[in-house]
């Protein structure tokens, strides 16, 4: 049937893969516990049924006749039915009226009782989606299973204390051996999850930093050729993917403007809009450059919202076109730029348009965006960054805030603007120290 090992070894592999997925579903699993029960409970009404025709019982071997009709009918119900709440009621009803009459007949002592005991602890596991029902059955299989062991009843029927012993221990045996059985029916469901799912993180994690190296080098710019400016930045995901976008828009060694934009969200999906939306604006930017800039993030807007489709993500951020001494910036939720002005040696927050009204990305969100003019002469500087700067936290559970971050700037505001990014950076990271980082963190030097 198998051409060699290797094939024989697959197929088991797949057949195994295909049982594990099965059993995780609590339905599956249900059925597979009320079938084994079923069928083991069958065969030993069946076996008990001879028994006590042997040891002439006969009120008991006819009762047996019901039981077996019972479980017979129980089992073919099983694969049929959406809830085993039914099949175990059933099964409960036969189990109390077999208890009572073999407590009569045989005495306490034959543990017939062990069962109720075993019922008390299959409902949560058999009742899937119906788990309410399970502690109230629990409880009154517990109370009925603790009444009848405190019971003690002489047998009424005329055999010997050596069968009543091993009915006894027959009894306690299949209740001991069919909750080993479901334990380790459990036990083995979560080992082949917890395989599966480290097999999948891994690769969760490869295509992770797959995705982030490819976004790496799609955003990826040179900016040391640029005449008039000197650029610097800084990136650091949160996790393997930024959700935060930077871009540059150059003419050869021109600086035409630059953007930093911030998707909502983290991760893998946050990642691809930035790479959708990163085309968007470029293209948007260059494609008819006699409009104002707020006319182009209105473009933008409709852009993204029409590309993205049902893509919940927005992103907030920041578009800047640049002229020969100033700049003309746009607003669209995200926080206020630095701006250093070299000849009065002011360094403060950008201020805004009061005007400007929502993000880049919601539908049948009103938005209003108004274009601010600066002048930026040679020396001056402007620096950006993405919320998670000012947002990141230290042990103390301190944001590190805006007043901290200008602190920073002004420290090192007349070195190179890569010094400058490289000393913002490591003063975020100190202050943080051991606490994780819980946002993408992009930062921005532009220097004329």
């Amino acid at each position: 049937m198998f051409k060699n090992i290797n094939t024989y070894y697959n197929y088991v592999m797949e057949l195994d893969l295909k049982i594990t997925k099965s059993l995780t579903s609590s339905y599956e699993r249900a059925k597979l516990v009320s079938l084994f029960v079923t069928l083991a409970s069958l065969l030993y009404h069946t076996t008990i049924c001879i028994v006590f025709y042997f040891i002439n019982v006969k009120q008991m071997f006819f009762y047996n006749f019901i039981s077996i009709s019972v479980f017979l009918f129980i089992l073919f119900l099983v694969p049929r039915i959406k809830s085993y709440i039914l099949p175990y009621m059933l099964a409960f009803a036969e189990v109390l009226v077999h208890q009572i009459l073999a407590d009569y007949f045989l005495g306490s002592y034959s543990s017939f009782h062990s069962f109720i005991l075993l019922l008390g602890l299959l409902p949560f596991i058999i009742f899937e989606n119906k788990k309410r029902y399970a502690l109230p059955v629990t409880i009154l299989s517990s109370l009925i299973y603790i009444y009848f062991s405190c019971r003690n009843i002489e047998a009424h029927a005329d055999v010997s204390s050596g069968i009543i012993f091993a009915i006894r221990c027959i009894n306690i045996s299949i209740t001991v051996f069919i909750i080993i059985f479901v334990i380790l029916i459990y036990t083995r469901i979560v080992y082949k999850i917890e395989y599966y799912l480290q097999r999948h993180n891994e690769t969760l994690e490869n295509e992770i930093k797959m995705a982030a190296v490819i976004q790496q080098n799609f955003f990826k710019q040179e900016v040391e050729n640029i005449k008039k400016y000197e650029v610097a930045y800084f990136s650091r995901p949160m996790v393997g993917v930024s959700g935060d976008l930077y871009d540059f828009y150059k003419n050869g060694e021109k600086l035409d403007g630059l953007g930093i934009f911030d998707v909502s969200g983290h991760g893998i999906s946050s990642g691809l809009v930035t790479m959708l939306v990163k085309n968007i604006i470029h293209q948007e930017f260059y494609k008819q450059q006699e409009l104002e800039l707020w006319e182009i993030v209105n473009n933008i807007n409709d852009r993204v919202i029409e590309e993205k489709g049902d893509i919940q993500n927005y992103l907030t951020g920041i578009l800047i076109r640049l002229y020969e001494n100033k700049f003309e910036l746009v607003d669209a939720g995200h926080p206020a730029p630095i701006l250093y002005k070299k000849k009065t040696g002011e360094c403060s927050f950008v201020e805004l348009s009061k005007k400007s009204v929502g993000v880049i990305g919601i539908a049948d969100f009103p938005v209003f965006y108004e274009s601010i003019f600066y002048d930026f002469e040679d020396g001056d500087e402007l620096i950006l960054y993405s919320d998670g700067v000012i947002d990141i936290k230290n042990d103390k559970d301190e944001y590190f805030g805006k007043e901290r971050l200008l602190d920073a700037v002004k420290v090192n505001i007349e070195k190179s603007a890569a010094e400058q990014v490289g000393f913002i950076a490591n003063n975020i990271y100190s202050f943080c120290a051991s606490r994780e980082q819980t946002d993408d963190i992009t930062i921005i030097v532009l220097k004329k």
